[in-house]
């Protein structure tokens, strides 16, 4: 009787562990990421397709495929979920000779990429997006940038998307 007790008390134990840990499991954040991404304009969905996302190597893994409209560059990305680090991580190359690593950062809750860019002028400017899943078919994307390391943030641009 007492093993029986010992063995339902462990049992129970691994169940909470279990359940807290699938609690603060940021793997699963981007969970209803794959499909074929519309962007929203004034109420209207796009004829096509601004990015498709599919599956990558693991669950928490996926590549994009973005189309940046007519006669635009393409881009392909790969967004990650790191089980070392931690994080959802970003990287970008695309046919106008990018290739970018981005940085991922979990803010209120939110997953942002980060990343450092030098303008002309030699100016350091730090950068982030969030690709914010609203529910399974609705995304907002936005982009901000900040001159003071992150301190205060400017608006550059939010961008309404729906999965078809």
């Amino acid at each position: 009787m007492k093993k029986l007790n010992v063995l339902t008390i462990v049992i129970v134990l691994l169940f909470q562990v279990n359940t807290l840990h699938s609690q603060s499991d940021d793997s699963n954040y981007y969970k209803d990421w794959e499909g074929m991404w519309y962007e929203v304009i004034d109420g209207k969905t796009n004829e096509f397709p601004s990015f498709v996302v599919t599956k990558s190597l693991y669950d928490s893994s996926y590549e994009e495929v973005w189309m940046q409209g007519k006669g635009g560059h393409y881009g392909k990305a790969w967004r990650a979920f790191d089980g070392s680090t931690k994080k959802w991580d970003f990287a970008w190359i695309s046919t106008d000779g990018l290739f970018q690593l981005w940085e991922g950062k979990k803010v209120d809750g939110i997953w942002y990429i980060y990343k450092y860019f030098v303008l002309d002028n030699g100016e350091k400017v730090l950068s982030r997006q969030a690709f914010i899943v609203n529910d399974k078919t609705h995304m907002t994307r936005t982009s901000e940038h900040s001159r003071d390391e992150g301190k205060t943030w400017t608006l550059r641009f939010t961008e309404n998307f729906v999965k078809k």
